[in-house]
């Protein structure tokens, strides 16, 4: 899944929707990007799996949740 350059296009709207609440509001995923280590981080490590809007990001941008998407 890492490296691919898809377009917003192949996904429907709730994907999308869950990919942008995890990049801009997520309450944990965000401050995780944004530190970049620390305790969130190794949570969401734990739990990207289960979580729907960190599953979509991943989906979307090609990253996991914890990581910054490509601009």
């Amino acid at each position: 899944m890492e490296g691919e350059n898809r377009t917003p296009a192949e996904f429907d709207e709730k994907t999308l929707a869950d990919a942008e609440f995890c990049r801009s509001k997520c309450p944990m995923c965000r401050p995780a990007r944004l530190k970049g280590m620390g305790f969130l981080r190794w949570i969401l490590k734990k739990v990207e799996k289960d979580c729907e809007k960190c599953v979509a990001y991943q989906k979307v941008y090609g990253v996991h949740a914890w990581e910054k998407c490509p601009e």
